[in-house]
């Protein structure tokens, strides 16, 4: 197989992958993942500006797909081009069952963007309390 053959069936499952997390296609996505799709590869859903499959399914707010991420490995504090988490879109959303789930596997809550701000902040900032409330106890 050449090197550019290589390179595209490299990036195939990544561009399947995508497809499917934006989607919020659960069975495509465990599919692919089963199929040794990676998890954290770099998904650029804007041109120029890398994201996660994880940070995207946070923030859509599809909690099925974001355990299966993690499932899977994905990487919980994987940040984006600006250092953003999937805890400070799920924070920034005010999607508390989400936050909940991420902290209870290893997120940062300390984590800072590149504006300095972390996921209590954003949660303040967007007037979602039940969020504040809970990334608060852990001051």
């Amino acid at each position: 197989m050449s090197c550019l053959a290589l390179s595209v069936y490299a990036q195939a499952p990544s561009k399947e992958l995508a497809a499917a997390v934006m989607k919020n296609n659960s069975s495509a996505v465990e599919t692919l993942l089963t199929a040794g799709a990676n998890p954290n590869a770099a998904l650029e859903i804007v041109p120029g500006f890398p994201t996660t499959y994880l940070i995207t399914a946070a923030g859509n707010g599809s909690l099925d797909l974001v355990k299966l991420l993690l499932k899977y490995k994905a990487q919980v504090n994987q940040p984006d081009g600006f250092k953003a988490t999937a805890l400070m879109a799920a924070a920034g959303k005010g999607n508390k069952a989400m936050v909940e789930l991420l902290l209870a596997s290893g997120a940062d809550a300390k984590a800072r963007d590149d504006d300095g701000k972390d996921a209590l902040t954003l949660a303040k900032e967007n007037s979602h309390p039940e969020v504040v409330a809970v990334l608060e106890k852990l001051k």
